[in-house]
């Protein structure tokens, strides 16, 4: 284990200057985070991490160690060779996260996936240990955060488990906090959550935040971006789902596309996409973001260069797929992620815009695939 670094004049000066930044930047509005930001020693739950694929730590590189630790920076803090299985979340992402969440001195939070702690000692900090309760699938993870936590002073309840099925034995919570994403609510969150509660979560690649209204329902909008991880139900799942299959896929026709690859970094078409067409993972070639190549999860792939060719491989035409995505978004007016609301109820899952009775996708409740219907 990872020698720890005590708290000092030194990290304490970083962790002001990192608050500092946050409120400057309008990250952090509310004066009870404020102070428990600048209470967490964030380098005490973060005491090593990668980066280019070299590990950076307190021991091999101190300076450069603290300066990402206090910095508004994700940092990847687990991996194996085939992926990525942790990272500490940007500080503003999270100030934006928990500040979401209204909390009352009272509540009682589930933060689902740990991670490095740093989430659950800003709940600790804010509510008391005996409000908290963090959930993470991979034992290692949650080995290593409740020694770290308990470090800082705090004792939430740590929970080795799959966080998709909460932990029922603290139920019912005011909050639960999501820091994985899904296609789809799982019933526990909702069960385990009073009525008037709140999730806040990443489905797709939105942040919801939905109020519980009871009876298996809960329903509310996006309320910003909510690029996570995916859901692990075992902690060595293969990344994002996607299936290996030794047979030779079939080759499409190249063609050229009016539809250039930078579409794909609109961060206002990329959240309608991820809700058309789930699972899509981005790559791209000789350094270039713009040759970019997608894949889907059933072994579909597309590259579209820079000028506009466009090839094309497996079960489908990915890229048709995406252009019929786009063409659907421009007719609604091209809207913006916050336009969106979602609305779950025992049999179906709704995202609609504007209003809950304007249904754009309708998903079965359990479903993680593709749409069903487009209205």
């Amino acid at each position: 284990m990872t020698e720890t670094i005590p708290d000092s004049d030194e990290t304490r000066a970083l962790r002001r200057r990192m608050v500092a930044a946050l409120v400057n930047d309008g990250a952090l509005t509310d004066d009870r985070w404020r102070r428990a930001f600048l209470a967490v020693p964030r380098h005490v739950l973060v005491p090593t991490y990668y980066q280019a694929g070299e590990r950076i730590d307190g021991q091999t590189d101190p300076q450069r160690w603290l300066r990402l630790v206090y910095s508004d920076t994700t940092l990847i803090t687990q991996r194996r060779p085939d992926a990525v299985t942790s990272s500490g979340t940007m500080p503003s992402l999270v100030a934006m996260m928990v500040q979401a969440l209204e909390l009352e001195d009272d509540h009682r939070v589930l933060q689902v996936a740990t991670g490095t702690g740093y989430t659950a000692a800003l709940l600790c900090e804010r509510l008391g240990s005996a409000q908290v309760t963090s959930i993470d699938v991979d034992p290692d993870l949650t080995t290593a955060a409740r020694d770290r936590l308990r470090r800082c002073g705090y004792t939430p309840t740590v929970i080795t488990a799959d966080g998709a099925h909460g932990y029922p034995e603290h139920a019912p919570y005011d909050r639960i906090i999501v820091t994985f994403a899904v296609t789809s609510i799982p019933p526990a969150w909702i069960d385990q959550t009073r009525a008037g509660g709140v999730i806040l979560a990443p489905v797709f690649s939105g942040l919801a935040k939905l109020t519980v209204t009871g009876q298996g329902n809960a329903q509310g909008r996006f309320i910003g971006p909510g690029y996570f991880r995916r859901h692990r139900a075992t902690p060595m799942a293969p990344p994002g789902g996607f299936s290996v299959t030794g047979e030779k896929q079939p080759r499409w026709p190249p063609r050229t596309t009016d539809l250039p690859s930078s579409v794909y970094y609109d961060n206002d078409f990329r959240f309608f996409l991820d809700m058309t067409i789930p699972g899509l993972a981005p790559g791209y070639r000789e350094g270039d973001p713009h040759n970019l190549t997608i894949s889907a999860p059933d072994g579909s792939h597309a590259q579209v260069t820079p000028e506009g060719n466009l090839t094309q491989s497996g079960p489908r035409r990915l890229w048709d797929d995406v252009e019929t995505s786009h063409h659907t978004w421009r007719s609604l007016g091209a809207p913006p992620r916050e336009r969106f609301g979602l609305t779950v109820t025992s049999q179906h899952q709704t995202i609609w815009l504007d209003t809950p009775t304007r249904a754009i996708i309708i998903l079965p409740r359990r479903a993680h695939h593709r749409p069903v219907r487009h209205a």
